[in-house]
């Protein structure tokens, strides 16, 4: 089970994901070769396989980002399937939003995370996360 945080250029005005407009287009975060270059000055030791998905393993957490648009292909967004207890986490999808001067929004709570909030959602996703793999039990 992954905490899922999505990174893209939303219009920075919107408070909410339902202020977006439906015709919306998101500016690119740079062409696949750009992105996967601040994706590896952010996390230093990311690898790639054939297929586009970057592995990153951080101090008690990995993060799974499938960055497979060509090398000169414009990039939308970045999807990061995040895993483990590390408070690393939350600060480590901020600082990837902001070197790709992007917001990230947290899938599960439906709100943009912040530095003020980054950590709370973290801890209720974590929570929600051990609920449900408790009910499932051994």
């Amino acid at each position: 089970m992954s905490w899922d945080v999505f990174i893209m250029r939303f219009p920075s005005e919107a408070e909410a994901i339902d202020e977006i407009s439906e015709d919306w287009e998101p500016p690119s975060l740079g062409a696949g070769r750009d992105v996967r270059g601040v994706l590896a000055d952010v996390l230093p030791g990311i690898e790639y396989s054939q297929n586009g998905w970057g592995d990153y393993e951080g101090p008690g957490f990995s993060i799974s980002i499938p960055v497979n648009e060509a090398d000169d292909a414009p990039v939308a967004g970045v999807g990061l399937f995040i895993h483990g207890d590390s408070e690393a986490a939350a600060h480590a999808a901020l600082a990837l939003a902001d070197a790709l001067k992007a917001r990230a929004f947290d899938t599960g709570s439906g709100d943009f995370l912040t530095a003020d909030c980054a950590q709370s959602a973290f801890d209720a996703w974590r929570a929600y996360r051990d609920r449900v793999l408790d009910q499932r039990g051994p």
